[in-house]
């Protein structure tokens, strides 16, 4: 009994320090390579060009442009959840879904911006570029590689996310930090 405990103690002892940061991208979305399709691919593409703008107006500071973007974004995925592609019933569904969360993190965004809310934009934010990478995971997109960033944040324990198509980009999310900085992985390589 006792080496049995041993064992035990020592499993326990290792689980207790293992690092676990670098597993939080792997709960939050799981890249399906073979759910890829082409058409869903092109048609997000103005999603992950508008999220950059988004990016763009946070830096700048500048509400009316994130305020505008955003509310363009919201239409395009609201109207993107609603098109029928010749897929299968599961892919189909996670594309709708997946549309539809984003547009919900999308309006967030658009009520924190309006009260000029710091900290619950910048949640919001963190939470679209989630429900972005989360559905370009499930449809598998292969258009562009897709750089995730993850940064430390005063506002998420676990930092804030975002994406580029760039392997390089500046922080948006910190006023001090104007060095670029490197991905920390690329989605289609997250297995």
């Amino acid at each position: 009994m006792k080496p049995f405990l041993i064992i035990m103690l020592c499993f326990c002892a290792f689980a207790c320090t293992t690092n676990t940061k670098n597993t939080a991208p792997n709960l939050l979305w799981h890249f399906n390579a073979k759910q890829n399709n082409a058409q869903m691919d092109h048609q997000l593409q103005p999603i992950i060009t508008g999220y950059q703008e988004l990016l763009r107006g946070l830096v700048n500071k500048d509400t009316l442009y994130i305020k505008e973007t955003g509310m363009g974004l919201i239409k395009l995925s609201d109207s993107l959840a609603g098109l029928t592609l010749a897929t299968d019933t599961l892919l189909q569904n996670n594309w709708a879904n997946g549309l539809v969360n984003i547009s919900a993190e999308l309006q967030g965004m658009l009520i924190s911006n309006s009260e000029q809310d710091l900290k619950e934009l910048t949640m919001s934010m963190n939470m679209t570029a989630v429900q972005i990478l989360k559905l370009l995971s499930d449809i598998g997109y292969k258009e562009h590689n897709v750089y995730i960033f993850n940064a430390t944040s005063e506002f998420i324990e676990d930092g804030v996310y975002w994406i580029s198509l760039q392997k390089n980009t500046k922080n948006p999310f910190s006023q001090n930090n104007k060095d670029e900085i490197q991905a920390q992985g690329i989605l289609q390589e997250m297995k």
